[in-house]
């Protein structure tokens, strides 16, 4: 990082360039932020074109469906950019005392706030260029160029927006896990009620969707791909809502920003930066995160049991993860939001198939939640703790090896369980979904067989990968996916047959299948003995390879 010589130091155009080059770098240097903002809208636009044929929508000007999918996932991929990876950016460089050290340097805090503009404004536009280009190579988008100066206005007036909105949202949040948790799952909610994730809503919940500043510019931009319209492409309505919302976010982050990190609690009300909580010996809390102490055999004799310990790896487990915003939201929250957000829209009386939608999503969600839980959060859990050297010293402490993944397993089932029956009670209480007495049991033994198949596919990635956050990078970015052709956000009927055969080779649409049959007390015929065998044989693989693969030391 560049500083300024107290006589003859560098110019504030060399500043910037630094402060740029330093962002950027950073940024590409973090799969999750590239997964989201380039991967993410681009595998969204090529899994919803296939689903839809991109069908021709004019015979004589041959345009097809792409043209009007393309803007709008170029958008959400802006939004992740500026909105999404700022703040997360700054959030952690805050959490990790980089912005506090920088202000006891020559550098001003207003170019370190500019760089980060900077870079949010250069990924910005290269999510815009890889989605556009995508579309234009493979999917026949043309290019409505009397529009182009209105697009990019209408971009330049989005990335201000949604930025200070990141740096807003930094302001009013604690800890970098709360401000993802805020932008990420914010925006993904936002893009259901947007025109991103084509819904059919309600009047109410449309004009909902008008307040806040998403839908604006993905329409905004949008028109400007439609050559159907005419005139510049300039809509004054929707860049004066966006540039409202930017300077409600100016103002919040302008009153609210701390450079310092906020200090954190522990259990007993003290400044975490004063003290360390440790746990006693014996007390069965044994856990990773704690420096290894060499211990006596006085103590190792006399210490808690197997048992013991792997209860206290599974409360460690647990708790970490009630910690984490983005964990909860993305395997509890999120779930259940969708559940009750098309419930709503379609009503009780509508059907997938010949269940009632209702009784057929709040099974497929709770598939969905369970798989963040063991496969995504799980395998990033595991590689985290890797990379700081704790597996490795667990061989100087009294916890077995097993004992800790028992406790990671365990944690996973537990989470996994009450989730489930939190999403099933919901869907109970306001949408009439029932599950037979007689199908609870059978139902609780399925879901359990989904969850170690999760986690024993979230150990095999753990396995295979050096980063935490390669590992979510590569588990989001093959859960998402297989979640648009596994039964669980698209109807499989309405597939093409190649993404019909690729969802039926993976294990997430068997899960579904037989999680939907099994709560609706469906017979447990041979077409169900055959879905649980597929399970079955991808947990085997998935054991035997990760004990095949598995390091417990970082790798080099």
């Amino acid at each position: 990082m560049e500083t300024r010589d107290t006589v003859n130091g560098p110019s504030v155009l060399s500043l910037l360039w630094g402060q740029f080059r330093y962002n950027n770098r950073s940024y590409w240097r973090t799969p999750v932020a590239a997964f989201f903002t380039l991967i993410f809208p681009t595998t969204f636009l090529i899994v919803i074109s296939a689903i839809a044929g991109n069908a021709v929508m004019d015979e004589r000007s041959g345009i097809r469906l792409a043209q009007f999918l393309t803007p709008v996932f170029a958008v959400f991929g802006i939004c992740m950019a500026s909105f999404v990876s700022l703040a997360l950016g700054v959030a952690y460089s805050r959490e990790a005392g980089v912005l506090k050290r920088m202000r006891s340097t020559p550098l001003p805090a207003w170019i370190l706030i500019a760089g980060r503009l900077a870079t949010a404004v250069y990924i910005s536009l290269v999510a815009l260029l890889v989605v556009v280009g995508i579309g234009t190579v493979f999917y026949g988008v043309d290019i409505v160029w009397r529009s182009v100066p209105a697009v990019i206005l209408t971009i330049v007036v989005g990335v201000f927006c949604f930025a200070a909105l990141g740096l807003a949202a930094v302001a009013l949040m604690p800890t970098p896990g709360a401000v993802q948790a805020l932008t990420n799952g914010g925006l993904i909610l936002l893009a259901f009620i947007s025109d991103i994730f084509i819904v059919a809503l309600p009047d109410w919940l449309d004009r909902v969707g008008w307040f806040f500043p998403l839908k604006h510019f993905v329409n905004a931009v949008a028109d400007g791909f439609n050559p159907f319209l005419t005139g510049s492409g300039i809509y004054w309505d929707h860049l004066a809502v966006m540039a409202a919302w930017g300077i409600v976010g100016v103002v919040i982050a302008l009153r609210f920003f701390t450079w310092e990190p906020h200090p954190r609690r522990t259990r007993h009300g003290k400044d975490s930066h004063a003290a360390v909580d440790l746990p006693e010996v014996g007390s069965g809390e044994l856990e990773p995160m704690r420096t290894v102490r060499t211990l006596s055999p006085a103590v190792v004799s006399g210490g808690p049991s197997l048992w013991a310990l792997v209860a206290g790896q599974v409360r460690y487990s647990v708790t970490a993860l009630l910690r984490d915003p983005m964990s909860v939201f993305f395997a509890v929250v999120f779930p259940v939001v969708l559940l009750v957000f098309f419930s709503a829209i379609y009503g009780t009386e509508a059907k997938w198939g010949d269940l009632p939608l209702p009784q057929y999503l709040a099974a497929a969600f709770s598939v969905y939640g369970v798989a963040v839980l063991a496969y995504v959060n799980l395998s990033g859990a595991v590689v985290d703790d890797r990379g700081r050297g704790v597996l490795k010293r667990l061989r100087g402490t009294p916890l077995p090896r097993w004992a800790y993944l028992a406790g990671k397993l365990c944690s996973s089932l537990l989470l996994g369980l009450l989730t489930v029956a939190l999403i099933f009670s919901i869907g109970a209480v306001f949408f009439g979904v029932r599950v037979g007495v007689g199908a609870m049991a059978m139902t609780a033994v399925v879901f359990v067989v989904i969850i170690v198949t999760a986690a024993a596919l979230g150990l095999l990635l753990a396995s295979l990968v050096r980063s935490t956050q390669t590992a979510i990078a590569l588990a989001l970015g093959t859960l998402l996916p297989l979640s648009m052709i596994s039964d669980i956000f698209v109807n499989a009927p309405e597939l093409p047959s190649t993404l019909s055969t690729i969802g039926w080779t993976f294990p997430l649409r068997h899960m579904s299948w037989i999680a939907v049959q099994t709560s609706s007390g469906a017979a447990l015929d041979a077409a169900w003995f055959q879905h649980l065998g597929v399970i079955m044989l991808w947990l085997v693989l998935a054991v035997l390879l990760a004990w095949r693969l598995f390091r417990w030391e970082p790798r080099p």
